[in-house]
């Protein structure tokens, strides 16, 4: 039974993770560290990065940090050659950067779309394109794309996020298609709201009941949660699963 366990072991791994600053991304690359995983860190702040990155080599792993924009394509090619000057490999990428704007249809504006798509769609796209590229080199790898439960329900306010949500579910079943010949498994890990220290301060009184009313098992989700659907499909012990959405979302989406 033991050999079961092994296969969840990320030992000897390398994670790289955008959006890794702040929230949800932080507490990944924390979690992957912990989990046995060496770490590249990347995002557009570097003085937080290296709060992680401190809190990372705690666990005994090796941290580095690379400061881009995702919605650079010629920053995302500046990510692929220091991830092969610094490691030489990539067996993990989490694509976690995204950018929320929560404002009615009728007022986004240019800027708030621009913003969204090129960070949130974009972005994500061209990093799946160079790191996967270093993955199909190895002939294997995992890529977990961030989606949402806005992907298949929405609240006013969230309509482009949304949509830009359910394409990252659709995108991630195509490049599952596409790159499956390579060893490159694609999946997207959806939350719901995750109880982070910037959700405290937006979900409070008649909001955050609102929030709760839709989520069957009553709370939000921790990072925690998050953490153990990360290392499953960042393992060996998910390497038969591709092109699949897993909703850590206490029931929303099927209450919905």
């Amino acid at each position: 039974m033991s050999d079961h366990y092994k296969k969840f072991d990320l030992h000897n791994k390398v994670a790289v993770i955008t959006g890794a600053s702040d929230g949800i991304g932080r507490d990944i690359a924390i979690g992957l560290a912990e989990a046995g995983s060496d770490i590249i860190i990347c995002s557009r702040r570097k003085e937080k990065l290296l709060e992680v990155k401190e809190i990372a080599e705690k666990s005994g792993r090796k941290a580095e940090i690379c400061v881009i924009d995702v919605q650079s394509i010629p920053e995302i090619e500046k990510l692929k050659a220091f991830i092969k000057a610094k490691t030489g490999k990539v067996d993990i990428l989490i694509n976690n950067a995204g950018y929320a704007v929560t404002k009615p249809a009728w007022d986004v504006s240019e800027n708030d779309w621009d913003t969204m798509v090129d960070t949130g769609f974009k972005g994500l796209f061209f990093c799946c394109q160079a790191i996967g590229s270093i993955m199909r080199e190895q002939g294997y790898g995992k890529i977990i794309n961030l989606g949402s439960t806005f992907s298949k329900s929405i609240v006013p306010g969230r309509s482009v996020y949304g949509g830009i949500k359910a394409g990252i579910d659709h995108l991630t079943e195509a490049l599952a298609m596409e790159w499956a010949p390579h060893g490159i498994r694609v999946n997207a890990l959806a939350p719901t709201a995750v109880s982070t220290p910037s959700r405290q301060v937006t979900l409070q009184g008649p909001i955050l009941e609102k929030v709760l009313s839709r989520i069957p098992l009553g709370r939000l989700a921790t990072p925690e949660d998050l953490l153990g659907a990360v290392i499953y499909l960042a393992s060996e012990a998910s390497d038969f699963v591709t092109g699949q959405t897993l909703f850590v979302d206490g029931g929303w989406v099927a209450a919905s």
